[in-house]
C-alpha cells in the first residue's frame, strides 16, 4: 500500500458546500470569497484579507503593492520553493538570495543583514515547514517591509503571536497538499488597509476607471466555500499534525543516525536529519516500501541562479528528509514509515 507524502483532508461537508454553490448559480467572486476573507482576517486578528488565485499571486501582489518595482533587490532564502523566485520577476525585481539558519531551516538573521544594499526593496521572511522564523521583531527592526510567507504555517505562533501578524503583509497558499486547502488559491493579509486596497485592486483587471496592468488574480465562490470549511476544522487539523508528530518522536528519537525535529509549530511538515551520503539510498529504500518521503525543497534557489556559497542550505538539502504527516494519516502507517526509516539507515551503517 502506497502512503503519500501530502494529502488534503476532505469530507462530506466540503461535497455538500460545492453543491450548494453550485446550485446557486454563482460560481465566480462574490459573496463566499467575501465571507472567506473576513473569516481568515478574523483567524488572523488582522484589519482584512483579499482572497487570490495562488500563493504565488498574493505573493507577486504583496510585493507590488509593498512598492517593490523595477530595478528594486528583494531579499529571499534559498531554502524554500521556486515561487519566491517566480513572485519577485514578475515585479522585474532583482531576487538577492541570502543562507539559512541551519538549526531552524529558516532565513538566517545574519545573512540578511550582510546582503541589505541601497536597493533593498523588501525581504521575504517564509516561516519554513510549519516552524516560526522567531524572533521577528530582529527583522522588523532592519527597518523594511517584511513579507510574510506563511504557506505552511497558518496557525502556528510565535511568542503568542500567530504567523502573518508581524510583517507589512502575509501571504498563504491553499493549495491541494497545505495547511487548509481550496485546491488551488492564496490569501493576503494585512493591518495596513492602504496595502489591501492596491492589492484588491491589482487582483481584477475589469471595470476600473484608469488603465494600468492589472491581473485576473481572483479566487472563485467555489473555492471560497471549501475554504471556509476547512478554516472551520483548522483547529483539529492542528491537533492531529501534533499527535501524528509525537508519534513519529516516539518511534524515532532512539535511532541512531537520525535527528528529529525540534518542538513546535505546526508540523506541516515533519522533516529528520541524517548524516550526509545516505540520503538518497534511504528515500530509495523508503519509495520501495512504497512511503512516499522526499526532500523538503526540491532544489534550492541559489542553485538555479548558478550561485556559490550557501554552506547552511547546502548542508540541509543533503542531509533532510521530509516524511508524510497529515491528518488522514493512521498510526499504523506512522508506525510503519518508522519501521522502514529505521531498516533503511540500518543497511546504510552496514
Amino acid at each position: 500500500m502506497s502512503i503519500p507524502h501530502s494529502m488534503p483532508t476532505l469530507g462530506e461537508e466540503e461535497a455538500k458546500g460545492l453543491q450548494e454553490v453550485l446550485a446557486s448559480g454563482r460560481i465566480a467572486t462574490g459573496e463566499e470569497v467575501e465571507q472567506f476573507e473576513q473569516g481568515m482576517a478574523s483567524y488572523l486578528g488582522l484589519n482584512g484579507a483579499v482572497a487570490t488565485a495562488s500563493g504565488t499571486a498574493a505573493l507577486h501582489l504583496s510585493l507590488l503593492a509593498a512598492g517593490v518595482k523595477e530595478g528594486d533587490e528583494v531579499i529571499c532564502p534559498s531554502f524554500t520553493c521556486s515561487a519566491l523566485l517566480n513572485a519577485v520577476h514578475h515585479c522585474r525585481a532583482t531576487p538577492r538570495i541570502v543562507d539559512i539558519n541551519e538549526e531552524t531551516m529558516n532565513i538566517s538573521l545574519a545573512a540578511t543583514r550582510n546582503s541589505l544594499t541601497k536597493r533593498t526593496a523588501a525581504i521575504i521572511v517564509p516561516h519554513m515547514f510549519g516552524y516560526p522564523v522567531d524572533p521577528m521583531d530582529d527583522f522588523l527592526a532592519l527597518g523594511l517591509p517584511i513579507i510574510e510567507d506563511c504557506a505552511q504555517s497558518l496557525g502556528a505562533t510565535s511568542r503568542g503571536k500567530m504567523t502573518g501578524t508581524w510583517g507589512e503583509a502575509a501571504i498563504f497558499s491553499f493549495y491541494a497538499t497545505k495547511v487548509i486547502t481550496t485546491g488551488q488559491g492564496g490569501m493576503v493579509a494585512s493591518r495596513n488597509e492602504e496595502l489591501l486596497e492596491r492589492v484588491r485592486d491589482l487582483r481584477q483587471y475589469d471595470k476600473k476607471e484608469d488603465y494600468k496592468v492589472r491581473y485576473n488574480f481572483c479566487m472563485t465562490d467555489l473555492q471560497a466555500r471549501m475554504g471556509r470549511i476547512q478554516l472551520e476544522k483548522l483547529p483539529s487539523f492542528l491537533k492531529a499534525r501534533e499527535a501524528r508528530a509525537q508519534w513519529y518522536d516516539k518511534h524515532l528519537k532512539e535511532l541512531k543516525g537520525v535527528l528529529v525535529p525540534r518542538q513546535g509549530g505546526i508540523y506541516y511538515r515533519y522533516i529528520v536529519r541524517m548524516e550526509d551520503g545516505k540520503l538518497d539510498r534511504v528515500i530509495g529504500e523508503l519509495h520501495r516500501e512504497g512511503i512516499e518521503a522526499q526532500r523538503p525543497v526540491f532544489r534550492p534557489l541559489h542553485r538555479y541562479l548558478g550561485l556559490d556559497g550557501f554552506a547552511a542550505t547546502e548542508r540541509t538539502f543533503a542531509e533532510a528528509l521530509s516524511l508524510p504527516i497529515y491528518p488522514r494519516i493512521k498510526t499504523d502507517e506512522v508506525r510503519n514509515i518508522a519501521l522502514c526509516l529505521r531498516r533503511a539507515v540500518e543497511d546504510t551503517n552496514a
